[in-house]
């Protein structure tokens, strides 16, 4: 794992490798900077994004945002020829920079949590129930939670004196400082953490898989009734009349919530992505890999930081829309203005003719309303 180099120093990842991974992460940095910025321009400049599920999402833009801004310590570090004990200056800019990194990474994996929650609520229960869990004040009071519950787990435990976080000389970067003696019971209890979170996931999107399972076999199970041709007309008519409202019902539900479910999809997937992304790291604590691995899969978990607004342009069908628009810089496509500059005559008449027709397939009610009904609405 390690190597002698000349004059007696230790060095135990070589410096090509450092070099690979500070310009991978500057990318990631940079991407990810650019992508959850254009997230949060989105739902500012659309009011049709101002959605209860959306603010989760904002608020996981905003985490992913500041872990790519403490980056670029990440950076220094890796380039910095320090392979020993370091001087107080950097230990102590390396103990804050993980820190902060860890709760903002921790952030995001406790908003994934509230918007597993949010889609459980809304998909599963009634209307009434979802706008009384979701009003304004609670949202606040979750949004609080997400950053303050990861918060405890990282700074409680080094104010006990559990472990210590500095740079780690071992892998050029910041990280638990291994010769403290409580570094592995620090390190388990900030992966604990995740413990709760994980668990509101799998109930979450367990129970939303359940539930459409079974609307789907309901669905499928109600047909428009036949009348034999020794009915009288007017029996006929009537339970032909109920029969097809019966299904036209079940069909206008169902398309209803058929939008509902690929937004969960696509939310779904940012799940899988981070799961994936944080994979590699925590199996490579447990089996304590060699330093050079632990570098790659540290930064494999930072690719977590840009994925998401990848995947909301790519499934999401909502953000796609917003996000063509604004890269476009067609201002007046982009459903639901929020400012007036955005609807003037000149802007009007160069969207002229141009319609959206997959943003309108699954928002034709959106026509029809005002903007001011749709507003932090599902």
């Amino acid at each position: 794992m390690m190597e002698n180099g000349t004059a007696g120093v230790v060095v135990v990842i070589p410096k090509g490798d450092r070099l690979v991974a500070s310009v991978v992460i500057s990318l990631s940095m940079t991407v990810g900077i650019v992508g959850n910025t254009l997230v949060v321009i989105a739902f500012s400049l659309s009011r049709r994004l101002r959605t209860k599920t959306n603010v989760f999402v904002v608020n996981l833009a905003t985490a992913d945002i500041l872990t790519c801004v403490s980056l670029p310590v990440v950076v220094l570090v890796l380039l910095l020829d320090v392979d020993m004990p370091a001087e107080n200056w950097l230990n102590t800019l390396c103990a804050f920079n993980f820190a902060v990194t860890q709760i903002f990474i921790g952030t995001s994996f406790t908003t994934l949590a509230l918007i597993a929650v949010n889609r459980y609520i809304l998909i599963t229960k009634s209307k009434e129930t979802y706008k009384r869990i979701f009003r304004r004040k609670f949202i606040f009071l979750f949004l609080c939670i997400s950053w303050l519950y990861p918060t405890l787990f990282v700074v409680l435990p080094l104010l006990s004196g559990i472990g210590r976080i500095g740079y780690n000389y071992m892998v050029h970067t910041c990280g638990v400082r291994a010769e403290h003696s409580g570094s592995f019971l620090y390190s388990a209890i900030v992966s604990s953490s995740l413990t709760i979170p994980t668990t509101m996931i799998v109930y979450c999107y367990g129970g939303i898989y359940l539930f459409l399972r079974r609307r789907n076999k309901q669905m499928q199970g109600v047909r428009p009734s036949k009348k034999g041709r020794g009915k009288k007309e007017e029996e006929m008519c009537s339970t032909t009349s109920e029969s097809a409202g019966d299904a036209n019902n079940v069909k206008r539900r169902g398309s209803i919530s058929q939008k509902q479910v690929d937004i969960t999809k696509s939310l779904f997937y940012t799940l899988v992505a981070f799961f994936i992304c944080f994979a590699p790291y925590t199996i490579g604590e447990i089996l304590n890999v060699p330093c050079r691995v632990e570098l790659y899969t540290g930064m494999f978990l930072i690719f977590n930081s840009w994925v998401n607004p990848v995947l909301y342009g790519v499934k999401h069908p909502h953000f796609r829309q917003v996000f063509c628009s604004i890269l476009s810089r067609r201002w007046a496509e982009i459903p639901g203005p929020a400012f007036r500059w955005m609807t003037s005559s000149s802007m009007r008449s160069a969207a002229a003719g141009i319609r959206n027709k997959e943003f309108d397939s699954t928002s034709r009610t959106f026509s029809g309303k005002r903007v001011s009904e749709l507003v932090m609405t599902e």
